[in-house]
């Protein structure tokens, strides 16, 4: 009886040795959360099974580090492309879903090396060029700042003489949105962005601009402080290309429901789903999830990559715009345009 009793003593303090911190049982435990409620895949998941399976593969975890093993693969299941986990120096994405860079050509490539910049132009002495790139600010600063760049350079190539515009995204790789379409207000106008709708067609997301200010569900985002006048009038082709992503693609959505604008050149990179950004317990813990997918101001949603209305495939030429194919077609829908 007695050296029943020493066994299970001895197996009670070999239990309570291998217990698992409460800390990192409420870092698994948050983790598994955010991803049920928010991501758009969840459906795609048996949460049930899934707990069950991070709990077994974390069972020995101390750390959030030895636990990070668990939230990967709870990730990978969700199947998200666009999402990514902030595992405190690592930044980890799904293995599964590679970077189509088959049709990134060598011409792109040198011209996205020059960095994010913002070009403008005039084509065909009538037709005002703007270069929109990349931008990741996330302050109010870095927004208003980035929104006032884009609409400054649009007016140092618009005049009296502007028959048109031509928008070129084929560099803009995404980042922060709200400063592009405030860039362009005197483009777009007053006026819905994106709504998204329930099943019932309600709509429960609003993007507006309202003047200069970019408004979502009834919070400023950013605004833009001046511009050149009302240009909602003249016809906008919009230039994408595989570079495209992201907010990229967004600011093409938004700007292909606009009355008179066409999309030219080639299908974009597929990254249309609207994420949200989690923190996780811990210093440094956090992910990234694809919520939702990108809408236009009618509400039609884009579950895949954007696709032009006038294809142009190659022929892209950043440093010779004149022998730009994807320039050249946008230049012949505009001349098309001008009379209607």
């Amino acid at each position: 009886m007695k050296r029943i009793l020493l066994l299970c003593l001895a197996c009670t303090a070999l239990k309570t040795q291998a217990q698992q911190p409460d800390s990192v049982r409420v870092f698994i435990d948050s983790a598994l959360h955010v991803m049920q409620r928010h991501s758009v895949f969840t459906r795609k998941v048996n949460w049930k099974q899934m707990t069950q399976k991070v709990y077994q593969m974390t069972r020995n975890a101390k750390t959030y580090k030895e636990a990070a093993p668990g939230i990967k693969y709870a990730f990978d299941a969700l199947g998200d492309k666009h999402g990514w986990l902030v595992l405190g120096e690592e930044e980890y994405r799904n293995p599964h879903f590679k970077q189509d860079t088959g049709r990134i050509t060598d011409n792109m490539k040198q011209a996205a090396s020059k960095g994010p910049k913002i070009y403008c132009g005039v084509v065909n002495d009538q037709y005002a060029y703007l270069s929109i790139p990349f931008f990741g600010g996330q302050t109010d600063e870095q927004m208003t700042r980035f929104a006032q760049r884009i609409q400054d350079s649009l007016c140092k190539v618009v005049n009296v003489k502007t028959k048109g515009i031509i928008i070129d995204l084929r560099l803009n790789a995404g980042g922060n949105s709200y400063p592009m379409l405030a860039g362009l207000a005197n483009v777009f106008g007053s006026g819905d962005l994106s709504v998204h709708k329930d099943r019932q067609g309600k709509i429960t997301e609003r993007t507006t601009l309202d003047g200069y200010k970019l408004v979502q569900d009834g919070q400023l985002r950013t605004t833009l402080g001046k511009a050149c006048g009302d240009l909602t009038g003249l016809p906008v082709a919009v230039i994408i290309g595989p570079i495209t992503g992201s907010s990229g693609e967004g600011l093409a959505i938004a700007l292909s429901a606009r009355k008179k604008t066409i999309l030219v050149g080639e299908n974009t990179a597929g990254y249309t789903s609207a994420n949200n950004g989690f923190l996780l317990a811990g210093d440094q813990y956090g992910m990234v999830l694809a919520e939702s997918f990108m809408t236009d101001r009618y509400g039609n949603t884009w579950y895949d990559r954007v696709r032009p209305t006038i294809p142009v495939t190659g022929g892209d030429d950043f440093f010779h715009h004149a022998s730009d194919k994807k320039i050249q077609a946008a230049v012949q829908w505009l001349d098309k345009q001008q009379g209607k």
